[in-house]
């Protein structure tokens, strides 16, 4: 399954590679955060794969890929943007 090479490189310091790898194998971190993190980790350890075989190796799709990818670069953070509308009143 090859792809396009994608356009947004990961280049990660050893301390960003550090913390993620601990969010990785930690047992109390958010599935979802995990997710990201090694699609990050991922897009650092093999540049040369595409967006699509980094997808398969997580398990997720392409979109997802390339979201975070972009957000990564953007802003250096894997939590979820803010939401619009008005604030909870009530704690989940």
């Amino acid at each position: 399954m090859r792809g396009p090479k994608p356009s947004l490189p990961i280049e990660l310091t050893a301390d960003e590679t550090q913390q993620l790898e601990h969010l990785v194998r930690a047992h109390t971190t958010e599935q979802s955060l995990a997710l990201r993190a090694r699609i990050i980790l991922t897009a650092n350890a093999h540049p040369e794969q595409s967006n699509q075989q980094i997808a398969q190796a997580s398990g997720t799709t392409d979109r997802t890929v390339r979201k975070w990818r972009g957000r990564w670069v953007a802003t250096h953070c894997l939590t979820d943007a803010p939401r619009s509308g008005a604030p909870r009143h009530f704690s989940p």
